[in-house]
């Protein structure tokens, strides 16, 4: 397979950008790694963009391509196809490339036989050849899927333990999110207001901005009411800004009223996800605490 089939997320629409993780993200990294570290020109079915390049984060099996004037311009759900067109530009078609089926069509007349002499074995072979590249092309991403599964595999149950999850974010966040660095854990603060019942798991600093960033930590599917603590966070925070900057004055920490809200989790839904998105909060899903991908980003 010469392309990469995405669907189009609405995050990404909003951010004008697209993500290739996940499965995709090993056969992307062959397929456009002689782009790397250069810009190209984009060229897609809504117009030609130049100076463009990828983003490409090992460490979170992610690749990222950006282009606000494109990317904002689709809708959700739609399917793009990126592929490699030449060695300065980057296809992107909102139909599936030909480049296989005129293969096929090639095998089909060098077959070709005279009529009443074989013509329905003509069309068996091409079958045949259909067949064998659609098999091939799952065998390799069940290939990827093996390959990440048997890295995984034996740490994937420990990280459904909660308690677990936090002593290893508290040592590891940056590995979540790279900006991060714990500050806190379920902070006491003896200012709490009578209606801050629960503690947030995690009060974070960004190394670049010193801003509060309150990290919440779900497993096992436990984000029902996730809306009601980030709502009641933004409002405890609200109420004690000055409190919350003097108490962590040693880390040079600059809360503001816009702070950030990250959620870490083994498991997500679309309610979630949805959540997240309209609310801006950062949602970042955990496999086997070995690879992160941003569902919404940071």
């Amino acid at each position: 397979m010469n392309y990469v089939k995405k669907k189009v997320a609405s995050w990404e629409i909003r951010y004008g950008q697209i993500a290739i993780t996940g499965s995709a993200y090993q056969s992307a990294k062959r397929m456009f790694e002689r782009y790397f570290g250069k810009t190209f020109e984009l060229a897609t079915f809504k117009g030609d963009f130049p100076n463009r390049h990828f983003i490409h984060e090992s460490t979170r099996n992610s690749l990222r391509l950006a282009c606000a004037p494109f990317f904002s311009s689709l809708r959700e759900g739609d399917v793009i196809y990126v592929q490699p067109l030449d060695t300065d530009r980057v296809g992107i078609s909102d139909k599936e490339p030909s480049e296989r089926v005129a293969q096929v069509e090639n095998v089909e007349s060098q077959l070709a036989i005279p009529p009443g002499t074989g013509g329905d074995i003509t069309r068996l072979l091409v079958d045949v050849v259909r067949e064998n590249r659609r098999l091939r092309e799952e065998n390799e991403d069940m290939l990827i899927y093996k390959d990440r599964l048997e890295k995984y595999q034996k740490l994937e149950y420990i990280f459904e333990d909660e308690r677990f999850m936090e002593d290893w974010l508290e040592r590891n966040i940056h590995k979540a999110l790279a900006n991060l660095e714990v500050i806190d854990r379920q902070p006491l603060l003896t200012w709490n207001e009578t209606f801050m019942r629960n503690k947030p798991d995690f009060f974070c600093v960004d190394r670049t901005t010193r801003e509060l960033v309150i990290v919440e930590n779900k497993v096992r599917g436990r984000h029902k009411k996730v809306e009601t603590q980030y709502l009641t966070y933004k409002a405890w925070v609200n109420r004690n800004i000055d409190r919350i900057n003097e108490h962590y004055k040693p880390k040079s920490l600059k809360a503001t009223e816009n702070f950030k809200f990250v959620i870490i989790t083994d498991t997500t839904d679309e309610r979630l996800e949805a959540i997240c998105e309209d609310s801006m909060i950062a949602l970042v899903l955990i496999d086997g605490g070995v690879v992160f991908e941003e569902i919404v980003p940071y």
